[in-house]
């Protein structure tokens, strides 16, 4: 794992060998909402949409569906956890089912089930669920598959801290005076570790707050990885490893080739995500067999962007033209397949009768490239380039910069303050700039002044 700080940017990114499969994006001094837990009170009924609208102490007031049969009045005060963030024209949603995430399980305080990750055992499901249930009174779990390499007081542990934490939540909320936040999500990049780190090798931080936070978390944790979390303070072995330059711009591009020529293209609009699948033959022709081995190839890198870009919301993947119901059903199969223990977040719902593949996955943010791009200036909000802070980022993490001593970088001159801020943020002083306006937005060059 790589956590690299640049400007007011963290990128955490995880890698299997040297390809990076997953990337999240943490920007600083901005308070983190999305599984921050506040307390609210319920300001409006939402009238024709089964929810009512909470104060929890944000700009706008926020949306909380209401399920299995819960109803709130106008003044209710209501601890709730905020799901997804808020946009442009609406704002944020919330679920009354607060889930604290542990090492070995997810404690549900207000839930009912003792539910099982998928990659258990059925014998390691019983076993667990047994001893989880001794524990439990009136609240629910999932055990995580990570629970199978615990032993049962390891995990009556986790199910007390967890309780005991709840607890603390409930206090401050019967002291609060007005809505507020109650407990603030943690940082994306120790969310990867609590989420892979039964996975990881070593975790790599180029700042030595990074590493503090880092080590801190794993303290309590899992002391184990604290000897593996190193810092490197010039991290351009790192980032020419791993070529974060070339991750950043598949990242940001929409085209994705595919090794047999073909290749897929992904838009997102407001509404949703379009995924279109191409042959790459010329003349637009292609049977059956041909069109399955494009379309399984195509199945296998939708899940790996969706899993590193983190799309979400209503994805529409137009597969090239098939015939036989049990081809469209060994492509669905290969998509589920590639998208592993991420497959429980998704819903497929077929095939329409246009032949495009409707799916649903779990939304809470914007996807990670929406995060690092901005408006393009010369198509009227059109399209989208680089924003100054990942444009920056990746100038900063660039091995040329450390190489010379004086620097020369040329950039197109609507680029060069706010890069420069960011640059400078990263404590780079020995700058001077070539500026033209064929320069391309998103495009740079490093040499020595």
């Amino acid at each position: 794992m790589l956590i690299f700080s640049g400007g007011d940017i963290v990128l955490s990114l995880l890698a299997d060998n040297v390809q990076v499969y997953k990337v999240r994006v943490d920007f600083k001094g901005v308070e983190r909402l999305v599984g921050s837990i506040f307390l609210g009170k319920v300001k409006k009924l939402a009238k024709g949409m089964d929810g009512v609208f909470v104060d929890v102490g944000l700009k706008r007031d926020a949306y909380l569906p209401l399920k299995d049969g819960k109803s709130y009045k106008v003044g209710d005060k209501v601890i709730v956890q905020l799901a997804r963030e808020g946009e442009e024209y609406r704002g944020a949603k919330l679920t009354d089912k607060v889930k604290l995430v542990g090492k070995y399980l997810v404690y549900f305080p207000e839930g009912k089930d003792i539910k099982c990750s998928l990659k258990l055992k059925e014998e390691d499901k019983n076993t667990l669920s047994l001893i989880v249930g001794e524990v439990l009174k009136d609240e629910g779990v999932i055990i995580r598959s990570t629970a199978a390499r615990a032993s049962p007081e390891e995990i009556k542990e986790e199910v007390e801290r967890l309780k005991s934490l709840w607890h603390d939540i409930q206090k401050k909320a019967r002291l609060a005076k007005k809505p507020k936040m109650l407990l603030e999500a943690p940082p994306n990049y120790i969310k990867l570790i609590q989420e892979h780190w039964h996975e990881l090798e070593q975790i790599v931080c180029d700042s030595p707050e990074l590493w503090n936070d880092a080590v801190s978390f794993l303290e309590s944790f899992e002391p184990g990885l604290m000897g593996r979390t190193i810092y490197a303070k010039d991290p351009s072995a790192y980032t020419t490893l791993y070529n974060i330059h070339h991750v950043i711009n598949r990242l940001m591009s929409k085209t994705v080739w595919l090794k047999s020529g073909g290749f897929i293209v992904i838009e997102e609009t407001e509404a949703f995500v379009v995924i279109d699948v191409n042959s790459g033959d010329p003349t637009g022709s292609c049977h059956e067999e041909n069109a399955l081995k494009t379309n399984l190839e195509a199945a296998k890198e939708i899940a790996r962007q969706i899993i590193l870009r983190d799309l979400g919301g209503i994805i529409l993947v137009d597969f090239i033209d098939m015939k036989k119901s049990e081809n469209k059903k060994l492509v669905v199969d290969k998509l589920m397949e590639a998208l592993g223990e991420e497959a429980c977040h998704v819903k497929v719902y077929g095939f329409t009768k246009l032949g495009i593949l409707e799916m649903v996955r779990k939304k809470t943010s914007k996807s990670v490239p929406r995060m690092l791009s901005e408006p393009c200036p010369f198509c009227s909000g059109k399209g989208y380039i680089k924003s100054a802070s990942i444009l920056g980022f990746e100038i900063g993490k660039d091995p040329r910069m450390r190489r010379y001593k004086n620097i020369k970088l040329e950039l197109n001159p609507k680029r060069k303050e706010d890069v420069e801020k960011v640059l400078r943020k990263m404590g780079f002083t020995n700058l001077t700039f070539e500026t033209s306006e064929d320069t391309g937005m998103d495009v740079y060059n490093i040499s020595n002044a």
